[in-house]
Parts: structure tokens; C-alpha cells; sequence
């Protein structure tokens, strides 16, 4: 007999015998796709609530209608900003390539709604109306003639829900002290505070109990059409004294992000979650494969008899891992992103199911099977041809 005729089936017969493995064991293959679905759940949740953190960290700095922006050197986040001298911003509008530089205040706030008497912290931000809206965010420069009156100001509409009002005119306690919202904005500052507002900076300091307007949190710089911002940041450096740091927007960025993903519990919380999540499943992955394995040590022992090689029956393991995967992760998303958007309506927390996050977690998913399948079909060096007879 030919070579050719005593050959183990190709690789149609491959796919089949995995699937009839599967189809022989319909309640174990269930329980199998269910603890992978599982475990991709937890993964999807954790770098979900991940990315809100992300989020949360660039929720402002990312909408600052400014290419270059003068902050302390002692700042750290935005809620530890500290401050530097307004004539830092008059210095500033001498260097070429500067067509402003404009104040803008932070400080959190507490807040009171009188009618539901829901207490909140939210993060209040205060500018000149004159010199425009402060972030990139639609809405907010067709309301400022309403920000005019004193103790106005713009509500976040993605506040939590119970901190209210949400219809504009409504009076609330900010610092124990009246204010009235006057309309709205959509930012979501995620784990940063409840909520935000924006207020003119005459407000902002009687809120704060007369807080001294030469005192600027940052200094949101402007350049003129055409000017580089990496050459103008450099002349900024070199004609401010050294009390006052120049940061580029994609600074300001990593800065926020590297404090609240690498510095803050909560980034590292949700970090180890999706780790935890990846070996819950690749332990439960690996138990019911090794118990399947075990339970078919015949067949594998017939099938090397038949003249499969060790690599081809990895290869039959490594298929059914796949085919587990594939089933619980398709559950697992549709069910991360009814999740998302749960979340997202009763916290106004910014999670949200991205094709990235997607792609990830699947690839994050086929590793786990990969692994448990590489680590359960070692059991198969104990399926002996000649224990068949």
C-alpha cells in the first residue's frame, strides 16, 4: 500500500472531528463557552472602565481651545494645577507667533440642588467671557451673553443625573452660595468629579469667596495662523521666567494621563481586573480541555495509530480550543455593549465599546485559548497506542 493510501485524513476531517467533539459533549461544550464567555466579560468590563479612566484624564484637556498652554511647574493634574502670575499671559502676547493668551481658572465646587437636595462635588472652571469659550465644545459661544448676569453659569449636561437642575433657569447652592443655571454643555469629566460648570471669571472668584483673579490656573495661548507651535513653545521657554512651564497640548495630555492611569488606584484597579479576568478563563479553558483529553485518551491513542503525528493532535486541541472561544466571545460582547450603554445612561461615566476595545479583547481571547490549549494537550504524551490491545 502507498504512502499516499496510509495517510492520517487531511485537514476537512480535522475541523469535523473538533465541531464532533463539541456536538458528542453538548453540555460540557456549553459549560466550556460559557466559563470563556464569562472570563471575556470580565475582560471587556475591566479595559472598558480602563478606557473611561483614559478618558477622565484627557475629558478637558483634550477639548482646550488652545495650542499652547502655560501652567506651573508644580502642577501635577488639573486638580492640582496650582497657579501662576496673569502677567505671565501679558509677557506671553510679546513673543511672535502669539495672537492671545487667556486665563482660565479651576477649582472644585460643591454643589447643592434645592429641590431634590442632592449634594455633588463638581469642577468649576472660570474665564474672561471677552476672550471666548475656553474648550472646543459645541453650544458653549452662543450662551455666554447668558453668562453675563452675576452667579450664572453653564451646567454640564452629562452630570450625574440626580445633581440637577436640568431645565435652564433652575436655582442651585454653589459654596452655599445662590447661582442659576442658565443652559448647558456636554463634556463628562468620567471619574473627575459628578459634573462640571463653566462660569465667567468675576463669578468664579465670588463663588470662591473672592479668589484673586492674578492668580491663573492655566494660561490657554492662541497662535496666529501659520506660526509653528513646537518653535513658538521654545521662544515662550526662553522668554518666561522659570515660574512658568510651557506645556503642548500633547503634553498636557500625557501628563493627565500618566497620572490618572499610572499614579491613581483606580487606573491600576481596572488594569488587574482584565489580567484577572484573562486567567479565570484560561484556568476554566484549561480544566475542561485536560478533563476532555483525559476522558478521550483511546481515541487520541487510536488516532496515533492510525499515524497522526503529536503536532496534528495539538492541532485537533488547539481547533476545539478555538471553537469555544469563537462561541463565548460573541456573547460576551453583545453583552459588554448593552452593559456600556447602561453605564453610560445611569453614571454618565465616559465607557464605551470601541472597534479597538473589540479587537483587542478578541485577540486577548484566541491568546487565552491558544495557552490552555498548549498547556492541556501535554496530557496527550499519555495516550499509548499499545494499551489499545
Amino acid at each position: 500500500m502507498s504512502s499516499a493510501a496510509s495517510a492520517p485524513p487531511a485537514r476537512a476531517l480535522r475541523i469535523a472531528f473538533a465541531w464532533r467533539q463539541l456536538d458528542h459533549q453538548r453540555r460540557r461544550a456549553a459549560a466550556a463557552a460559557a466559563g470563556v464567555a464569562f472570563a471575556v466579560l470580565v475582560i471587556f468590563l475591566q479595559l472598558g472602565f480602563y478606557g473611561a479612566v483614559v478618558n477622565t484624564a484627557v475629558a478637558i484637556t483634550s477639548r482646550l481651545d488652545a495650542d499652547l498652554v502655560l501652567v506651573s511647574p508644580r502642577f501635577v493634574h488639573l486638580s492640582e494645577a496650582s497657579s501662576i502670575d496673569r502677567a505671565r499671559l501679558f509677557q506671553a502676547l510679546a513673543v511672535p507667533g502669539v495672537a492671545s493668551a487667556e486665563p482660565l481658572y479651576l477649582r472644585y465646587a460643591t454643589w447643592r440642588d434645592p429641590v431634590s437636595s442632592a449634594h455633588c462635588k463638581l469642577f468649576a472652571m472660570g474665564f474672561p467671557l471677552a476672550s471666548g469659550p475656553p474648550l472646543a465644545v459645541p453650544g458653549v459661544a452662543a450662551q455666554l451673553p447668558a453668562l453675563e448676569a452675576g452667579g450664572s453659569l453653564l451646567l454640564d449636561r452629562l452630570t450625574q443625573r440626580d445633581c440637577g437642575p436640568r431645565a435652564p433657569g433652575g436655582e442651585v447652592e454653589v459654596r452655599e452660595q445662590v447661582a442659576r443655571v442658565v443652559g448647558g454643555f456636554e463634556l463628562g469629566v468620567g471619574f473627575l468629579a459628578d459634573g462640571a460648570l463653566l462660569t465667567s471669571d468675576d463669578t468664579f472668584s465670588k463663588l470662591f469667596h473672592g479668589y484673586p483673579l492674578g492668580l491663573v490656573h492655566l494660561g490657554l495661548v492662541r497662535l496666529a495662523p501659520g506660526a509653528d507651535p513646537a518653535h513658538t513653545a521654545r521662544l515662550l521657554r526662553a522668554a518666561l521666567p522659570q515660574d512658568t512651564a510651557v506645556r503642548t497640548r500633547a503634553e498636557l495630555d500625557a501628563l493627565q494621563r500618566s497620572h490618572w492611569v499610572e499614579d491613581t488606584a483606580v487606573g491600576n484597579i481596572f488594569a488587574l481586573g482584565g489580567i484577572a479576568g484573562f486567567f479565570v478563563g484560561f484556568v476554566v479553558l484549561t480544566q475542561v480541555l485536560s478533563t476532555d483529553i483525559r476522558k478521550q485518551l483511546p481515541l487520541y491513542a487510536t488516532l496515533k495509530a492510525m499515524g497522526y503525528a503529536r503536532h496534528q493532535l495539538r492541532r485537533l486541541v488547539l481547533e476545539q480550543a478555538w471553537i469555544y472561544g469563537a462561541l463565548g466571545f460573541g456573547p460576551a460582547l453583545a453583552i459588554a455593549a448593552a452593559a456600556f450603554g447602561l453605564i453610560r445612561h445611569w453614571t454618565q461615566l465616559p465607557v464605551f465599546m470601541t472597534g479597538a476595545l473589540a479587537f483587542s479583547v478578541l485577540g486577548l481571547a484566541f491568546g487565552l485559548c491558544t495557552a490552555a490549549a498548549w498547556l492541556s494537550s501535554r496530557k496527550l504524551d499519555l495516550a499509548d497506542p499499545a494499551e489499545l490491545y
